[in-house]
């Protein structure tokens, strides 16, 4: 029995130390990703996954660092596999749609930003960034009736968009 509790006592010390491991990791490149090192944010997160592979939040705070650093593709992939693990964060959709939009995937960036309205309406931002991949796809029906969803709802950014390219009817 003695032998046996100080087995699981090595065991529970490995796996604390492990997953302690991929926490400091992460925080290494939370810390660099706060101080814009994208690329030294990215290696550690990295690091951090091969040590803990099913922690949603580090593939999304690897996709933010890949994003920044302008891998797109890459950010996309870390999202698919974010959501994979937790399909429940409508952040996860919304930022998926945006790294899709940077690469001019409007379309599949509609259905993501739709599916963060789905899950979370009051998130105001959504509604212009969907505007966009409309105008950018040549529907302005669509974008229109987003932004005036985004305006009433406080985004002031999308004035000017609307004013750019709807047709106000008094």
């Amino acid at each position: 029995m003695r032998k046996y509790f100080s087995n699981c006592i090595l065991i529970f010390f490995f796996a604390t130390l492990y997953s302690c491991g991929s926490q400091v990791q992460y925080q290494t490149g939370i810390t660099k990703f706060s101080n814009q090192d994208y690329l030294g944010a990215n290696v550690e997160f990295s690091e951090a996954l091969l040590k803990d592979k099913r922690n949603d939040e580090i593939y999304f705070a690897r996709a933010a660092s890949r994003s920044l650093a302008g891998y797109h593709s890459l950010a996309i992939a870390d999202m698919n596999k974010a959501i994979s693990l937790n399909d429940s964060r409508p952040d996860y959709y919304f930022f998926r749609g945006y790294f899709k939009s940077q690469l001019a995937y409007h379309k599949s960036a509609i259905k993501d930003y739709s599916i963060c309205i789905i899950k979370a309406p009051w998130y105001v931002e959504v509604y212009r960034h969907r505007a966009d991949s409309f105008i950018a796809l040549g529907d302005l029906t669509e974008a229109c009736l987003d932004l005036q969803e985004a305006i009433a709802a406080g985004d002031t950014s999308a004035i000017t968009l609307q004013a750019k390219y709807c047709s106000l009817k008094p």
